[in-house]
């Protein structure tokens, strides 16, 4: 007898601009984990004019990369979605 689905969990997802992705990881012994996404997000940290330092908070649950000085620009735009809305998912009719 084939097992009853009793429900789903529901997946989780970050609102959040997607700089970089992986669609597997590494595991110790160099094999690939298939499956396993790595997700790298960007952020815009505002800097009062004349800062000398940039503070950021003690969190062990974030992982700073790199740091970038630039002027900001809001003209670069992703053709799509970069992480799933589920809008545009529709309901399929069962017979």
């Amino acid at each position: 007898m084939a097992p009853q689905m009793t429900g789903l969990t529901p997946g989780f997802v970050k609102p959040a601009p997607v700089a970089w992705y992986a669609s597997h990881s590494h595991g110790t012994d160099g094999t690939n984990q298939i499956y396993n996404y790595s997700y790298l997000y960007a952020y815009t940290i505002d800097v009062p004019a004349g800062a000398k330092t940039l503070t950021l908070p003690a969190n062990e649950r974030i992982r700073v990369l790199a740091v970038t000085a630039a002027q900001s620009s809001d003209t670069t735009q992703p053709a799509q979605s970069l992480y799933d809305t589920l809008e545009v998912h529709t309901t399929v009719a069962q017979n």
